[in-house]
């Protein structure tokens, strides 16, 4: 018999065993992987809250201007016509236009002053081509709206025959566009023309036109630089008339384009802080010493020459006479010392 014994020990009511273990553990998974959904569904509906009103009416993506060039462009293409060429001088008077449209919150051909699109083409250096009384070969469309796209800018414009010529004229051929902003309505310019190939053409606006801007200039700041605060209606134009300076001078200042598009209440620096030239110190000049003439010496008259006399050789002291003497004696006696020696060895041979 083996000396170990097993003893099978049967569960029993009341015992902290469980017979019902593998459904218990598979009811416990069941339980925690519902709760844990729970927690996760609330985390997420927490921490982004959607209301019904952004689901119906999401923050509009403003287009840019050369957006709406391209949408242009792509309707041309569609309907076999050449795309138009991006001009600068456009771009920028339209961008200007669609600026005056913010300030006074409606879309206008009319600008500053009266003036008609081809006019402010003409003033900005762009030779529009044709018969200026009849307004030569350009055209402008606008269009505004809340949340308004390029695109849907475009489509727009194609409900109306005039619109529709400025996109798809056969004649025209440079173009520039400009958007403008206000909260989340937009205002889209688009500026279409031809121009004569060559310089600006003789042009003498109409009386009332392109006003002496009302803009009151702010004085230098301590270190000369002067800022400008843009109020409703100043233009980057307006404030390049307004102080004097160019345009260009302008734009390269605040890092802008003639694509930039202002505010109010923004910032524009006119001109710059004054940085002292550092001034060289003046040194005291040094004053040269007068030169001394020196004198002529008058000739010396012919006459007996007198020999010069002879300076007798200095005496030694008697101390050294001494000395010297007693070093010849010496010297002497030595020598006579050797010759007597030497005249004793030669008799004894």
């Amino acid at each position: 018999m083996s000396r170990h014994s097993w003893t099978n020990i049967p569960f029993k009511a009341g015992s902290p065993f469980r017979q019902d273990l593998p459904h218990y553990n598979i009811k416990m998974r069941k339980n925690v992987l519902i709760e844990w959904g729970t927690v996760i569904i609330l985390v997420i509906l927490s921490s982004s809250p959607i209301s019904a009103e952004a689901r119906v009416n999401p923050a509009p993506l403003q287009s840019k201007a050369e957006e709406l060039v391209q949408a242009v462009n792509a309707l041309r293409v569609t309907h076999g016509l050449p795309p138009y060429t991006e001009n600068p001088v456009l771009m920028g008077i339209a961008q200007t236009q669609g600026e005056y449209c913010v300030s006074i919150g409606t879309i206008s051909h009319t600008g500053p002053g009266g003036t008609r699109p081809f006019e402010r083409a003409l003033a900005a250096g762009y030779p529009v081509a044709g018969d200026l009384s009849l307004g030569g070969f350009f055209s402008e469309n606008l269009s505004a709206g809340v949340g308004q796209t390029a695109e849907e800018a475009v489509q727009i414009w194609m409900g109306d025959s005039a619109h529709v010529n400025t996109m798809l004229s056969s004649t025209l051929r440079d173009v520039g566009a400009g958007v403008g902003e206000n909260g989340n309505t937009y205002y889209y310019v688009l500026d279409a023309g031809l121009s004569t190939g060559g310089t600006p053409i003789a042009y003498t606006p109409r009386p009332g036109l392109f006003p002496t801007p009302t803009i009151i200039p702010n004085t230098p700041n301590p270190d000369g630089s002067i800022i400008h605060i843009v109020q409703p209606g100043d233009t980057l134009g307006s404030i390049s008339l307004a102080y004097g300076v160019s345009l260009s001078d302008l734009l390269k200042l605040n890092n802008f384009t003639l694509k930039t598009v202002i505010y109010v209440n923004q910032k524009i620096i006119v001109r710059s802080a004054y940085t002292p030239t550092p001034t060289q110190p003046t040194g005291t000049p040094t004053l040269r010493p007068t030169i001394t003439e020196w004198s002529t010496p008058s000739p010396t008259e012919a006459g007996t020459v007198i020999p010069p006399t002879r300076t007798p050789a200095p005496l030694l002291p008697i101390a050294s006479a001494k000395g010297t003497l007693s070093i010849i004696v010496a010297v002497a006696i030595v020598i006579a010392g050797g010759v007597t020696v030497l005249g004793a060895r030669r008799k004894r041979k």
